[in-house]
């Protein structure tokens, strides 16, 4: 007996080592696989802020590995603004945000020359962010302010304006001295964030900070699928809007096509749609395609005609 009870208990220890070792296997092999794609994204672009930086990278893996936005095709949480099919009659709109910018002024004004209604959205206390800005503004271009906020991954005390060992007076204090630093914004979305967007007292001190710089737009850019960015926007009696598309996350023309398809069929859909992209080569290429084939079945806005256009429907 003894030795048929040695023989279950070898069989089981055998049985629980080679479970063990078959999920090691396949969760490194995820990780091999969300690496494969952050590199592939690395790969393609230029240096500096026309790829995704490590940081972003860090959020795309964190996307990947919690099913977030980038590859979802779940719509954005539009009630927020109600679904407004009814009242939006002269829709669909789609409102296209080109994030990252304030590093390159030479960047900016190519992308100054594109005649599509954009948004931009200039990151503060960078080399061009307040060059750019004067540019958005005698170009008659709306542009948010680019808050950086902490990332999942990030440690605490990183180059983030907004993260979740500060204060909240902190936090409301950086928020303002971001906005005041580039006079002339309509409204703010968040840099990256994907770990302060998901806490509910970070978020909810970062609105009371932009509501008191009297500015009422906020742009949820969803770098998180957990984000709570919009939802207390909306609490703090400010426009809460969500991303509702990323199109140029994957390099190539063609995918940021069809990233904009799919954006262009949520707006049908839902009566509007605000999609992200940023200022790097390719995408410029591909905002020029757009801007000479704009027929795509949906009517092109800026986040402030965005904003009237909701506000008026009301």
């Amino acid at each position: 007996m003894k030795r048929l009870s040695d023989k279950y208990k070898w069989a089981i220890i055998l049985f629980l080592t080679g479970l063990g070792l078959g999920l090691i296997f396949s969760a490194l092999k995820r990780d091999v696989s969300i690496e494969a794609q952050v590199e592939t994204v690395l790969a393609k672009g230029e240096t500096g802020t026309e790829v995704i930086s490590e940081d972003e990278a860090s959020d795309l893996k964190h996307l990947n590995s919690d099913q977030g936005e980038l590859n979802s095709n779940r719509e954005p949480n539009l009630n927020l603004t109600d679904d407004l099919r009814p009242a939006l009659e002269k829709g669909p709109y789609v409102a296209i945000v080109v994030d990252d910018l304030g590093f390159s002024y030479a960047r900016a004004k190519e992308l100054s020359r594109i005649d599509l209604p954009l948004t931009w959205a200039i990151i503060p206390f960078q080399s061009a962010s307040r060059q750019t800005a004067d540019l958005a503004k005698e170009k008659g271009i709306p542009f948010l302010v680019h808050i950086p906020m902490q990332a999942f991954g990030d440690k605490d005390g990183g180059s983030y304006l907004v993260g979740l060992s500060m204060g909240c007076e902190e936090i409301k204090r950086n928020v303002k001295k971001a906005i005041e630093s580039l006079p002339g914004a309509i409204g703010a979305n968040n840099h990256r964030g994907s770990a302060a967007t998901s806490d509910m007292r970070v978020m909810r001190a970062a609105m009371e900070g932009l509501k008191e710089t009297g500015l009422s737009i906020f742009l949820d850019s969803r770098t998180a699928a957990s984000s709570v960015a919009a939802l207390e926007a909306k609490r703090a009696g400010l426009l809460a809007l969500e991303n509702g598309a990323f199109i140029d996350h994957l390099d190539g023309v063609n995918f940021m096509w069809s990233q904009l398809k799919r954006a262009a069929g949520l707006a049908k859909r839902r009566g509007y749609i605000v999609a992200i992209c940023h200022v790097r080569p390719a995408t410029l290429v591909f905002l020029n395609q757009l801007a000479s084939s704009p027929d795509v079945g949906v009517k092109f806005v800026t986040v402030k005609e965005l904003a009237r256009l909701l506000s008026a429907s009301r």
